[in-house]
């Protein structure tokens, strides 16, 4: 019996570590910072986010009448759309990122070339494979349209704007049809018709900050940890093990990107998936980064623009941002939250991976299938058995667990 007993303690895993035991506290949610709203005074207004929700519903906000934020973003795909690149009115040549706990990311897109939930929302009305239409089309559509017009009132105050001056199609980076009539508007009419797109920005914005991540199995497990009684049965042994491999800095390099209470440090690392070779047929080009930190620095939406609600001294993002169009930032890509990663696929920007095992394999065999010094990565070895292990423990972070 003595013998046996022995035997099964060998076979059972040693005890959280220290070390372990502090880094699997600090994935606590309890830990999540307040999400980035100092560009939007209305991000916590429950009347804003009521009339963001209905016009991310809203397809007559798009050219054709049948697109809305929704159309990529859907709730009961986790506000992803299950497909490798999204599509509105043409397919764009990145995946559509999950929007649960987007407030808590300083940048939007995969490059980070919008530096808000609100500003981003602007973007896909204005392109044209998305929602192809224009701010002025979306002015008179509040202001035709009582219910929303009512309610952008009670919230923003009266609209300073006549149908007459919304009669024609306009916007400073439309068609040239479009430009030329935007530049016809006197500065007044611009103003006010700016204005109005950022508070739907704004509104949009405020809905989706509500979208914050939400508990799950593993959360009960970091909960266990922080009480100093680590329950380490509310995982599988394959997810216990997996999750030992993430935070192990010798074996992996999974904690060096993925860290924090979402499981993202939200900067920008180049993996290898940048595409910069014209010469391979049927790949678009995709530079990452290095042209998302121009465009956040020029739209005219951003925290510094007239627009923003933030103060003269804040938006430290954009203030101390390296403007240098540098190499290291080609090819970089944001770091998404590994929160319910299971729920979200496909992977990466380019949407390339369907299984979060091929994603890990990925980091196992890139660095050695590429020149030396082309990407972040360094070369490390997991075996089939650890790399099983490693996916089942992003498996229990699913929001259905």
């Amino acid at each position: 019996m003595a013998a046996l007993l022995l035997l099964l303690a060998s076979c059972s895993d040693p005890a959280l570590t220290e070390r372990e035991q502090r880094i699997f506290a600090s994935f606590s949610l309890a830990r999540l910072p307040p999400p980035f709203t100092e560009s939007n005074r209305f991000a916590k207004n429950p009347l804003a986010a009521k009339l963001g929700e209905q016009l991310f519903n809203e397809p007559g906000l798009s050219s054709t009448g049948t697109i809305s934020c929704a159309t990529c973003h859907l709730p009961h795909k986790h506000f992803a759309d299950g497909i490798a690149k999204a599509k509105g009115l043409g397919e764009l040549n990145r995946n559509t990122p999950s929007l649960f706990g987007a407030a808590w990311s300083q940048w939007q897109y995969w490059d980070g070339r919008r530096d808000s939930l609100w500003s981003q929302a602007l973007t896909p009305f204005e392109a044209k494979d998305e929602m192809g239409t224009n701010r002025v089309a979306v002015a008179r559509f509040i202001l035709q349209t009582t219910n929303y017009r009512q309610q952008y009132q009670a919230l923003f105050g009266e609209i300073n704007l006549q149908p007459s001056q919304l009669s024609t199609d306009a916007s400073p980076i439309g068609s040239d049809t479009e430009k030329r009539a935007w530049f016809d508007l006197d500065n007044n009419t611009q103003e006010a018709i700016n204005n109005l797109f950022a508070n739907v920005g704004k509104s949009i914005g405020a809905f989706e900050q509500t979208l914050a991540p939400v508990d799950t199995r593993f959360d009960r497990f970091i909960e266990s940890v922080v009480q100093g009684q680590p329950d380490t049965k509310l995982l599988s042994k394959d997810e216990l093990r997996g999750a030992r491999l993430f935070i192990d800095s010798e074996k992996t390099q999974c904690l060096e990107c993925h860290n924090g209470p979402l499981l993202t440090n939200g900067d920008f690392h180049n993996i290898g998936t940048g595409r910069f070779d014209a010469s391979k047929p049927g790949e678009q080009l995709d530079f990452g980064r290095v042209f998302g930190v121009q465009a956040a620095l020029i739209n005219e939406f951003n925290c510094q623009g007239r627009f923003s609600d933030a103060s003269n001294d804040g938006c430290k993002h954009l203030r101390f941002i390296n403007r240098s169009a540098v190499s290291h930032t080609q090819g970089a890509f944001r770091t998404p939250t590994l929160r319910n990663a299971p729920n979200t696929a496909p992977y990466f920007h380019d949407g390339r991976f369907t299984t979060l095992q091929q994603v890990v394999q990925h980091y196992v065999s890139q660095p050695a299938a590429s020149p030396a010094g082309t990407n972040e990565l360094r070369a490390f070895a997991l075996s089939e058995k650890e790399i099983r292990q490693l996916t089942a423990f992003l498996h229990a972070l699913s929001a259905d667990n």
